[in-house]
């Protein structure tokens, strides 16, 4: 009996114990893809924390039976099954399964695409000049004064690759007194404007996007800086707004018209640290609610419809380091959205993006000449991709249209680009002469 006693209480004991351990929770920890590329894929590939989803394009023609995968990322300390890197066949969806504390199932496609085809030369008889976009597929070519353009004929049209099928057909088309667009492989669109040398190209502006009208919300430590009229009528915000309502004796403005608000000759974002905060100099068009450094949410974007096919600026930077010697970089970016639905129920999608990155320390102002990319173009990086799970700035994907026009724009300056997470030099300074979108 003083066996089975013994052996009872241990058996209980081993069971207290365990149902102590088991029931200590887990942390929650998601489990996500944070890269995942083929070899010779086309851009970036776009991944959805939301649908936990991967989608990969190919040029048409892959074998998508036999692809490599060259490269991966996923959540520190998680594990993937089955390796991508040992998975040949896409011609389906595959399905991952990311453990942590948790398992994830991601589906990765892999779609095909045409290959891009780009207009690399195009002429007509007698004009004054080409313009060619290639990130907007925009050609905009200029004739004399009192030109007939309804009877023009198309002396040079080149293009790659050069197997692409067009229509119409170029040497047929001459009537430009409307923007004539050309369709490439039935589905990649170019359009031609034909204008008349001194015509004024119509599009809208950002209001007071010049920065040469500033305004002082508020006095003393409390006060902030602006570019317009007034806080009621005006688009562009900066962070300087929530965090002027903390109560503290010193409140560092990061962004201010130089070298007087009576007389700006350029606007000076410059980030600075506030109870032990990193703030980042930024300037943006749409509205900011909240107070305090952290404590604050922004909705960028203001109603917008026009098509800029690149946007100019004239900026000067200098950046320091941080952390563990890490160079700070601006960020200077113009994005169109169309927006659908609304309230809980709103959509946005990227119809265009124009972005600028940089750690470079300029010595004096550089004009930057930046093209607005409509769609996901091949030439956008990671970082500049949509996503909805960006906090600041949640989007669902590109816009399927590409010729479609926005509902919205976007316009960010910043002398941090990781000032969103609090990171960046303290004392690194953007200096920027305002911004125009070119048509």
């Amino acid at each position: 009996m003083k066996y089975i006693y013994k052996l009872t209480v241990i058996t209980v004991l081993f069971l207290v114990t365990s149902c102590i351990e088991n029931d200590i929770p887990y942390p929650t920890i998601f489990g996500e893809f944070l890269h995942f590329s083929v070899e010779g894929q086309i851009g970036t590939s776009l991944i959805s924390q939301e649908d936990q989803t991967v989608i990969v394009r190919v040029p048409t023609g892959y074998d998508l039976t036999n692809l490599t995968v060259d490269s991966i990322a996923i959540t520190e300390g998680a594990v993937v099954a089955p390796n991508p890197l040992e998975v040949k066949d896409f011609s389906q969806k595959v399905v991952f399964k990311i453990d942590t504390y948790q398992e994830y199932y991601w589906e990765v496609f892999v779609e095909t695409a045409s290959e891009d085809v780009n207009i690399t030369h195009f002429e007509i008889e007698g004009q004054i000049s080409t313009d060619i976009s290639e990130g907007s597929k925009a050609i905009r070519v200029t004739m004399p004064a009192g030109t007939d353009l309804s009877d023009l004929s198309v002396s040079t049209f080149e293009y790659l690759p050069s197997t692409a099928t067009v229509s119409p057909n170029p040497s047929e088309t001459h009537d430009f007194t409307a923007p004539v667009v050309f369709t490439f492989n039935d589905e990649i669109n170019w359009t031609v404007t034909v204008i008349h040398d001194g015509d004024v190209i119509e599009g809208d502006q950002v209001p007071y996007s010049d920065f040469q009208t500033w305004f002082q919300e508020g006095t003393g430590n409390k006060s902030f800086y602006l570019p317009g009229q007034s806080l009621s009528e005006n688009i562009w915000r900066s962070g300087d707004k929530g965090a002027a309502d903390l109560t503290i004796k010193t409140y560092p403005q990061t962004v201010l018209p130089y070298p007087s608000m009576d007389a700006p000759e350029y606007a000076v974002l410059e980030t600075k640290t506030a109870v032990g905060v990193i703030a980042a100099g930024s300037l943006f068009v749409g509205d900011i609610q909240g107070s305090g450094l952290a404590d604050v949410k922004t909705d960028f974007g203001i109603p917008f419809t026009d098509r800029p096919i690149s946007f100019t600026t004239e900026v000067d930077y200098t950046p320091k380091s941080y952390g563990d010697n890490l160079m700070d970089k601006c960020d200077i970016y113009v994005i169109l959205q169309v927006r659908e639905g609304s309230g809980e129920n709103e959509k946005r999608y990227r119809l265009a993006t124009g972005w600028f990155r940089s750690d470079e320390n300029m010595s004096d102002f550089t004009t930057l000449d930046i093209p607005m990319l409509y769609g996901n173009h091949s030439s956008l990086e990671s970082f500049m991709m949509p996503s909805t799970s960006n906090e600041e700035m949640p989007e669902n994907g590109f816009y399927e249209d590409e010729t479609a026009n926005p509902t919205h724009i976007i316009i960010v300056f910043a002398s941090s680009a990781d000032g969103a997470n609090f990171n960046g030099g303290i004392g690194s300074k953007l200096k920027v002469k305002g911004i125009e979108l070119n048509y």
